[in-house]
């Protein structure tokens, strides 16, 4: 059932994206909890439905599990009745939490956040909200070298989809229609070079996406950043572990590169960077697992690993 609800003011809530993966669930809001804010904070559940009969099970196990849930201010439950797939699921809760919120705080079942992760969200968003040229904040960052940096924060041009906060007000404009987004890419000048500049995987994602060869969301919302020369705020210390690199996942399978040193959640007081600092040397390594060398070595390696697990089946 899904709720209308009245934008008020400054309003911040905690936005879950599941699917039928129960323990992975159990494990992130278990950490999420760890975050003394989530007592004051409203949490919603974006559940989607079954693809078929065999799968209504686990997903009545996710939806059993929410159901009794405690420790947030309140949980609101938006149980899809069919199967929307990822790309939909998402959309449709991103566009209702900007209809019904200021700001929003997002959370995929399969990740294990910090007990600092709202704390530093929160923060970020408050610290960057009256910069219109950041789009969102993200908790996650790939093993980085700071050196003398002095910031807790970093100004990348890419969206990062691993934990994240954002304003309403930023997602207006980001183009969801796959028709749409294919005349902006043949029409635009310098859009692939463009969308490219930020990894050699994305223009090749966007063209899965606009084929219907995968169901996601997260390529718009980069389109969206790269087209409007956009800025996200990354940490230099990551609140946020990705777990979900095994075969229940549906985006993400074969060699986890997400792998990083987490924080331990004991600082709560960050010095954010202003959003005209840019350090060059730092944006290189955020970059850098996508540097088209990077993605080649990492196919490859997917691909032994699908023949020998395919071997293993026929055994």
């Amino acid at each position: 059932m899904e709720h209308k609800l009245y934008k008020m003011e400054n309003s911040l809530i905690i936005g879950v994206f599941c699917y039928n993966r129960v323990s992975k669930l159990k494990r992130c809001i278990e950490a999420l909890l760890k975050n003394p804010e989530c007592a004051n904070l409203d949490i919603i559940f974006f559940s989607d439905g079954a693809k078929d009969a065999s799968g209504q099970k686990s997903i009545k196990e996710v939806r059993d599990y929410i159901d009794q849930l405690k420790g947030f201010k309140s949980v609101i439950k938006h149980y899809r009745e069919y199967n929307y797939s990822t790309g939909p699921n998402f959309r449709t809760g991103l566009t209702f939490l900007s209809e019904n919120y200021e700001r929003f705080i997002i959370v995929e079942d399969d990740l294990i956040v910090s007990p600092n992760y709202i704390k530093y969200l929160t923060d970020a968003l408050e610290f960057y909200k009256n910069d219109h040229t950041v789009f969102c904040v993200t908790a996650y960052v790939f093993p980085i070298k700071k050196g003398e940096y002095h910031y807790d924060s970093i100004v990348y041009k890419r969206f990062c989809s691993y934990g994240w906060g954002g304003w309403a007000n930023r997602f207006p404009n980001v183009i969801w229609d796959n028709q749409a987004l294919e005349i902006l890419m043949n029409t635009s000048p310098g859009f692939k070079k463009r969308l490219n500049a930020e990894g050699a995987d994305l223009i090749r994602m966007l063209r899965k996406q606009i084929s219907g060869k995968i169901s996601t969301w997260d390529i718009q919302m980069q389109t969206h950043v790269a087209e409007n020369r956009l800025k996200v705020i990354y940490p230099t210390l990551s609140k946020v572990s990705n777990i979900g690199f095994d075969e229940e996942s549906t985006n993400t399978s074969g060699v986890n590169y997400l792998i990083t040193p987490i924080d331990d959640g004991s600082n709560r007081d960050f010095k954010f960077c202003p959003p005209n600092i840019i350090s060059p040397k730092l944006q290189a390594q955020i970059k850098s697992p996508y540097d088209f060398s990077t993605l080649v070595i990492r196919k490859l390696k997917n691909d032994f690993l699908k023949f020998t697990n395919n071997i293993r089946k026929a055994d």
